[in-house]
C-alpha cells in the first residue's frame, strides 16, 4: 500500500494544477493588467452578488447551500504571500484545530503511508476529498483529480483536466482534515488554498479556501470561499471564475 500511496501522490504532483481548472484557459498565460476596481458580475454559476463596496474594491456573493464568497482587491509590496498569510490565518480559525495524530502514527501531519505494522488500510473521507488504499489498491479523488492505482495490474489511471503550463500541487491529508495548495508558474499571480475538515468549525464551516489572481506587480484579487457541505468542487470552480472576471 505504501508504494501505491506514493504513486498516487506522485501522480497528483505531476499533474500540477490539474485539480484547479481555470475558466479562461486560452488567456491563462496572458499577463493581467492592474485594475483599480473589481469587475463583480451580478452572478456566476450558482452564486449571486449580495453587496459591493462604494469604492469597488470588494464584493460578496451567496452560493448554494449557504456557501459564500467574498472578493477583495489587495495591494502588496514584494512577495504576494505576505498579503495572503493573514487570509490563511483567518481561514484556519474558521475550522477546528488540527487533531493530534494517533500515538502509533508519525508525528508529522504530512501525507505518509502508515506501515503495515500500524494499519493496512487508509480511509479518508473529507469534503471533496476521498482517499482509500490497502495493500493492493489505491483510489484517490482530490479537488477534481481522480487517480486509481492497482498494484496487481501494475497500472495507474488518471482522470482530470490540466491547463497548459507548469505549476505546483501539494496535498497534506489525514483522516481529520486536508490542506491542498496549488500555484501556477506563469505571467500572473495564480494560486489557491483549500482547507477541509471532517468536523465543522465554530460557525459550521467544513471547507474554506481562497483563490488569488492578478498581475505580478499587483494588486491581486483574493476570493475567499466558505462551505458547510461535502460537495464543493463545482462551487469553488465558480469562485475561481469570479476571481478571474474580477481581475479583468
Amino acid at each position: 500500500m505504501k508504494t501505491l500511496a506514493l504513486i498516487a501522490v506522485a501522480g497528483i504532483s505531476g499533474l500540477a494544477l490539474a485539480g484547479c481548472k481555470r475558466p479562461f484557459p486560452m488567456g491563462h498565460h496572458q499577463a493581467l493588467t492592474p485594475v483599480s476596481q473589481l469587475n463583480c458580475p451580478d452572478s456566476q454559476g450558482e452564486f449571486t452578488r449580495k453587496s459591493m463596496s462604494a469604492d469597488g474594491k470588494s464584493c460578496s456573493y451567496e452560493g448554494p447551500d449557504g456557501s459564500q464568497a467574498q472578493l477583495s482587491l489587495v495591494s502588496f509590496s514584494g512577495d504576494p504571500d505576505t498579503a495572503l498569510d493573514p487570509v490563511e490565518t483567518q481561514l484556519k480559525a474558521m475550522l477546528p484545530p488540527p487533531a493530534p495524530p494517533p500515538s502509533s502514527a508519525p508525528a508529522s501531519s504530512s501525507w505518509a503511508a502508515p506501515s503495515k505494522s500500524v494499519h493496512d488500510n487508509v480511509d479518508i473521507d473529507l469534503p471533496g476529498i476521498s482517499i482509500h488504499a490497502d495493500d493492493k489498491n489505491a483510489n484517490v479523488h482530490v479537488g477534481g483529480v481522480h487517480i486509481d492505482a492497482d498494484d496487481k495490474n501494475n497500472s495507474v489511471k488518471i482522470n482530470g483536466g490540466s491547463p497548459k503550463g507548469r505549476g505546483q500541487f501539494t496535498v497534506d491529508a489525514n483522516d481529520n482534515g486536508a490542506v491542498i495548495r496549488a500555484r501556477a508558474f506563469g505571467a500572473n499571480i495564480d494560486q489557491s488554498l483549500i482547507m477541509a475538515s471532517k468536523e465543522p468549525g465554530p460557525e459550521g464551516w467544513r471547507m474554506v479556501a481562497y483563490d488569488a489572481v492578478g498581475p505580478k506587480s499587483g494588486p491581486m484579487v483574493v476570493a475567499r470561499y466558505e462551505s458547510r457541505q461535502d460537495n464543493h468542487d463545482s462551487t469553488f470552480e465558480a469562485v475561481k471564475a469570479l476571481a478571474w472576471r474580477a481581475a479583468r
